[in-house]
Formats: structure tokens, C-alpha cells, sequence
């Protein structure tokens, strides 16, 4: 086997749950929200006691199905961890990534009041400038875990209230509305680490994230699916492929119906069985030389695939939906009023990336989410990524989530 292909589905938040009707899973309804993880976290903000559902990492020996403290978390050699700067100005400005020695690498630009991040290793350096003067230096970072949210306030002035209380009032209303939520949002943050132990990455308030989670609770869980979109068996012509519309309502199937029935497997139904395996945090690569080395970050080969080039392609998706626990008009464009719900018409899903690894090929230490637009309330992020192997038989590399927090 010289090399691997692989398809990423990415899917963001946003949307109703809603899978397809004959589709059947191992959980019911209920099951889905009652996360042992979940704890109530009182904070005050100024405005008056509040209450959060906070996700609290649980005893590693919870994971065996042991009693509390009868194992001990092992700490993975790597220790790459999320980095995101918070603009608190009404000014645009670029990061860097500081080598120590020249002039530092562009990693992006920062909108007024937006946020960016990367995947980052302690004792790293970043500084930020100006948008139209890099020479100035106007803020530097130093990459100090726990901490993973780092914030650049030019408004207040620590030990001169006079010359912050200049600055606010120098803000327009807009401008000064929007500091207040950064500051409360850091705020919360900062409530939200004495609780749980890590830091927000999102920015607080935002509204909850309604699709599914499959619990994983304990290694060895299973869960199972059924979907009506089963496997193809033979090659359906050419001609045949092409989706009879593109347009939104009209591409709604009814109950049992599916398109090219004749190149299908027989069976009414094909049964999905999903394991958990094991437990990680966001992170990358776990090679201690990964936080020296000079390389490309991406070798493999990629490309996109979209829904619409044909029926498989569109079956493939309606097959993710069920697995996932929506409905599949939300991974497509969808018609006025398809989903009344939903506010607009675009799909949550992004294209398919079709991935080619030769021997040898990498894909570096990386996240999968981004951070969203401060002004968009949903904060839209990535939500879900669904790898599907292509090859069989494969020999020699893998998939790896090295901030595993396991016992072993």
C-alpha cells in the first residue's frame, strides 16, 4: 500500500435536530443531554448571580468504569495546547510569531474586537503591531500554560484610572459597548477556570450548541445507528448520477424512498456501531521535535468534493446526517422556509475533502476549529469532523490525538 485516502466532513454549529424519520438509534431522545460531565457554575458578572452549564473533566478512572481514584492520569509527552489573542481595541492590528531572533513570522491580521489563534507550545513568543506598521511593536505574549486566552487591552491603563477613564471616554458608543462585553467576557473566563480548571476558548454569552453529542463516557461505549442510505454494489451509469435538482425542498426524500435503488445493497437499512476508544483534548502532534523543527505543516494531497457533483456523493451525506443526528437539509443549501428555524438558507456542512497521503505525507500538529466573529451571538465554530477511510488493509500510519488524558 503506498498511500491512504481519506474524506473529512466538517460540520458547524447551528441548526435543529431532526434526522431522517425511519432512521433509528440506541439512545433515546433525552439520553443525548444527560451528561454526568454537566455542572451548574454559579458566577457574577456584576449584574447579579447567574448559573452555567460547565463541562467538568471527569476522574480518569470514571473512563475504566472504576471508582474515583483508583487510577492516575498519565501526561502525554506532548504539550501543545490552543493559543487565541482577543483584540480589545476598535483597531485593526497583525501577530506574529516571534522566532527571538529577526523579524517575526505573519500569522495573521485581527479585526477590531475579533479574536485568532493557533496551535502553540509553551515559552512561545507572539508580539502584535499596527495593520500599517509592523516595525511597532505594540504588545508581546509569552505562550504560559494553563492559561490559553491572552487579551490586548490599550483602553485600560493598570494603576491610572485617569488616563483609562480618558480612553473609554474617547470610545464610541459602539466601541464602548463592545469593550464592556470583552470585559465581561474575560470576566467569565476567568470565573470559568476557577470552576472547571480550564479556560473558555469561546466568547461569552453564546447560544447553546443544539446538535447531538454521542456520549463517551467510558472506553469500550457503543452506540449504533441505522441509516436507509445503504451501500452501493455496483456503478450506476454515468447518465444516471446527476441530481434531478439542486433546488432545496425538491431534493427532500419521502419516508423509504431513495435514489438509485437498483445499485444498492438489498438490505432495507445498514446498521452503524460507533466505539469509544479513547479520550483526548485538542492538540497535535506528540513528537518532542515537532516544537523545532522547520517544516511544511501539510504534505498530503487534498481536494474538495462537493454534495451536489452526484447521487453517491449526496448519499454519503444523508448517511453523515443520520449518523449524526440531524437533518440533512441543514448539510445542503436549503429553500425559503425549508427550516423555518433556521435563519438563512446556507448549509452547515463544508465540502468533502478528499485527502491522498503517500508514505512519508503528514498533516502537523493542528486544530480543527477557528474562533468565531466577536458580533456573531452563536459564535459558529466547527462542530464535528467525520473521517472516512477509503483504503482497506492499510499498513503503517495513523490518526492521532496525542492529548490523550488516559491512564495508560
Amino acid at each position: 500500500m503506498r498511500g491512504t485516502f481519506f474524506l473529512l466532513a466538517t460540520l458547524f454549529i447551528g441548526g435543529v435536530d431532526r434526522a431522517s424519520a425511519l432512521s433509528q438509534c440506541s439512545l433515546r431522545e433525552e439520553e443525548f443531554y444527560q451528561d454526568p460531565a454537566m455542572h451548574t457554575m454559579p458566577f457574577d458578572l456584576g449584574y447579579g448571580p447567574q448559573e452555567f452549564r460547565a463541562y467538568k473533566q471527569p476522574d480518569v478512572s470514571t473512563f475504566y468504569r472504576e471508582r474515583p481514584g483508583d487510577r492516575r492520569a498519565q501526561v502525554p509527552a506532548f504539550n501543545g495546547f490552543a493559543f487565541k489573542i482577543v483584540n480589545m481595541s476598535p483597531n485593526r492590528v497583525k501577530y506574529f510569531w516571534d522566532p527571538g531572533h529577526g523579524p517575526g513570522s505573519p500569522m495573521s491580521s485581527i479585526g477590531p474586537w475579533d479574536s485568532a489563534g493557533t496551535a502553540s507550545f509553551p515559552t512561545h513568543k507572539f508580539y502584535l503591531t499596527p495593520f500599517d506598521d509592523e516595525t511597532k511593536i505594540i504588545a508581546r505574549f509569552v505562550c504560559t500554560p494553563p492559561q490559553a486566552v491572552y487579551y490586548y487591552d490599550p483602553i485600560t491603563v493598570e494603576g491610572d484610572e485617569e488616563a483609562t477613564q480618558a480612553n473609554l471616554d474617547a470610545l464610541s458608543q459602539h466601541d464602548f459597548d463592545r469593550y464592556q462585553a470583552h470585559s465581561d467576557s474575560r470576566e467569565f473566563n476567568k470565573q470559568y477556570y476557577e470552576f472547571t480548571g480550564r479556560e473558555y476558548l469561546s466568547t461569552f454569552p453564546r447560544n447553546t450548541a443544539i446538535h447531538k453529542i454521542w456520549p463517551a463516557d467510558y472506553f469500550g461505549q457503543e452506540h449504533w445507528v441505522t441509516s436507509e442510505e445503504v451501500h452501493f454494489v455496483d456503478l450506476p451509469e454515468e447518465s444516471e448520477l446527476k441530481l434531478p435538482s439542486t433546488v432545496g425542498r425538491d431534493r427532500r426524500l419521502k419516508d423509504g424512498e431513495r435514489f438509485l435503488e437498483k445499485y444498492r445493497s438489498p438490505e432495507p437499512y445498514m446498521n452503524m456501531t460507533m466505539k469509544v476508544l479513547s479520550w483526548s483534548t485538542t492538540a497535535g502532534d506528540n513528537r518532542e521535535e515537532a516544537r523545532h523543527d522547520i517544516r511544511e505543516t501539510r504534505t498530503s494531497l487534498n481536494t474538495w468534493v462537493y454534495r451536489e457533483k452526484d447521487l453517491i456523493i449526496d448519499a454519503i451525506y444523508r448517511r453523515a446526517a443520520d449518523l449524526l443526528r440531524i437533518d440533512e437539509a441543514l448539510l445542503r443549501p436549503r429553500s425559503a422556509g425549508e427550516v423555518p428555524e433556521m435563519k438563512n438558507t446556507r448549509g452547515l456542512a463544508e465540502a468533502l475533502q478528499l485527502v491522498h497521503y503517500e508514505v512519508g505525507q503528514e498533516y502537523t500538529a493542528h486544530h480543527d476549529f477557528g474562533y468565531a466573529p466577536f458580533d456573531r451571538k452563536d459564535q459558529p465554530a466547527r462542530f464535528a469532523t467525520l473521517l472516512l477511510y477509503l483504503n482497506e488493509g492499510m499498513v503503517g500510519g495513523e490518526t492521532q490525538f496525542p492529548r490523550w488524558a488516559n491512564a495508560e
